[in-house]
């Protein structure tokens, strides 16, 4: 036992320096950069950290967005992206927003991470982190929680190292100060150019003698402007990656060629009911035109509800991410639906409410959201219904706040309760090219999400009560419940089937209103 004593003596310290070295070469050098706060610094401030697109989780843009907790299309545009559905490529280099404030007397940018099976500190730190953060500081900023001990879904903050531009910094023209983590193949005038910064700004600014020695560290890169970086794509995209979607297309012109096929033949109709019956002419005529004027009149000729088109326009209406939801407080809710009264109800579980002078619809779920959140977060199109906002009360209730539809759902429109609903509904009210531009309103969100998200979505419960029609009639998918992303080339032919049903719906419904009135 006396003599083993000196030999795991020996092996306790030499663990303990290796330890103290690998600890330390995860650390920015304390004669490198140096990320603490200064006098004449603000608080925090909007800059950037450099990324590289790796396989197999963060070669999609909205994964890596999920993981900085930034929208997919501020990457997209600070990385010269040509749009966030932009493929990407292992190594390919982004810049990605982030918020850099002053904590204690250093600056970091405050990282939420949910552990999944697997996770340490250590492994998210230099392989999802990429070294912009290291594990011992992850540590420190999480005491409540035992690295050893880590659970699934457990929230974690990452602290990714940045710095705000001091005054100096301002006066010298030096706008940001980029977080770029040191390669083994980097050198100070690569960095430089690929990142429109001095050379001489870059070593000034991390007081390194050889960069070497800043091999997987974090360092700044002073710039007076965001770099324009040069992305090139290697592959243009391939023509049989769209086939799945063929049918949709294929849907879509059917449904249109049937709908103008049945207009035609209604105007048919109605010429041989004129010549047989004059006077059922007149009535039927001036009952139309008078439907066509309730959704129109406040609009000039050329902004009426026609028909276009034009090929390079397929896709109308898709707008760039607004950022992420408002988080309402539950009072503000109950104040604008008095305590979700009976008097606000306009559906099921739906209230009407008006907030900060916006006329709102909020939903009440007891279920779980977390998958509808998540998808509703990365859509945006003038053709589904907008997510606007979120709230919890103490019971756990979930409520969603979407823009609200003063017409309703098109369900109402097509199957009216009473016949004295033409006011605020009736069957007959919506007139062809209403239909016909209601159709192809429910065409494009459907498109929007099976081609132009990724990745692409399924809705799985298109019909007529989750599309909803706005103040000018505009249709909006609504009800994303069920909504998932496409795992294989069948899910998304549920879309087409359902939407056909819906075509026929539309049509179909019209022809026996005008049967009723003929007899």
């Amino acid at each position: 036992m006396a003599t083993s004593f000196p030999s795991l003596q020996t092996l306790f310290f030499l663990l303990l320096f290796f330890s103290t070295t690998h600890i330390a070469a995860q650390s920015p050098s304390a004669n490198g950069t140096d990320f603490s706060c200064s006098a004449n610094s603000p608080i925090s401030c909007q800059t950037y950290v450099t990324y590289l697109a790796q396989s197999p989780e963060f070669l999609d843009l909205g994964n890596i967005s999920d993981l900085f907790g930034v929208s997919s299309l501020s990457i997209a545009r600070a990385s010269n992206l040509v749009s966030e559905d932009a493929p990407l490529v292992p190594n390919q280099l982004l810049l990605v927003p982030i918020t850099c404030g002053c904590i204690g007397n250093q600056y970091f940018a405050n990282i939420t991470y949910q552990i999944k099976k697997g996770d340490s500190y250590y492994l998210v730190s230099v392989t999802s982190f990429e070294n912009l953060t290291n594990w011992h500081v992850v540590l420190k900023m999480n005491p409540s929680l035992n690295p050893n001990l880590l659970q699934i879904g457990d929230k974690v903050t990452f602290p990714l190292f940045c710095k705000c531009p001091s005054k100096t910094h301002l006066e010298n023209g030096i706008e940001y100060l980029l977080t770029h983590v040191w390669k083994p193949g980097d050198d100070v005038t690569q960095v430089g150019a690929k990142l429109n910064a001095s050379p001489a700004d870059i070593e000034t600014e991390n007081n390194y003698r050889n960069f070497s020695d800043a091999v997987n560290l974090p360092v700044l890169i002073p710039v007076s402007k965001l770099p324009a970086l040069s992305q090139i794509y290697p592959y243009p995209p391939k023509r049989n990656e769209s086939k799945r979607h063929r049918d949709l297309i294929a849907a879509i012109s059917i449904g249109v060629a049937l709908l103008i096929l049945l207009l035609a033949a209604l105007v048919f109709c109605t010429h041989r009911l004129r010549s047989r019956n004059k006077s059922i002419l007149n009535r039927n005529s001036s009952y139309l035109e008078s439907a066509d004027l309730i959704p129109m009149k406040e609009h000039a000729k050329s902004e009426r509800f026609e028909p276009k088109f034009t090929q390079d326009k397929l896709l109308p209406g898709v707008s760039g991410y607004l950022g992420k939801p408002i988080i309402y407080e539950i009072k503000v809710i109950m104040e604008a639906t008095m305590n979700l009264s009976e008097h606000y109800r306009i559906g099921k579980s739906v209230y009407r409410a008006t907030i900060d002078e916006k006329v709102l619809a909020i939903k009440k779920i007891k279920e779980d959201v977390t998958e509808e959140l998540r998808i509703l977060q990365r859509i945006n199109h003038a053709n589904l219904v907008k997510l606007m906002g979120v709230s919890l009360d103490s019971e756990g209730n979930r409520f969603l706040v979407y823009e609200y539809a003063e017409n309703g759902s098109l369900d109402k429109w097509l199957h009216p309760k009473s016949k004295s609903s033409s006011s605020s509904g009736s069957a007959a009210s919506l007139t062809w090219s209403q239909r016909l531009h209601v159709a192809l309103d429910v065409a494009n969100g459907l498109q929007y999400m099976h081609e132009h998200t990724q990745p692409s979505l399924v809705h799985r419960d298109i019909r007529t009560k989750n599309i909803l029609l706005d103040s000018r009639f505009k249709a909006k998918i609504a009800n994303f419940s069920l909504a998932a992303p496409t795992t294989n080339d069948v899910m998304p032919k549920v879309d087409v089937f359902a939407f056909g049903v819906v075509l026929l719906g539309v049509a179909l419904r019209k022809e026996s209103q005008e049967k009723k009135r003929k007899w």
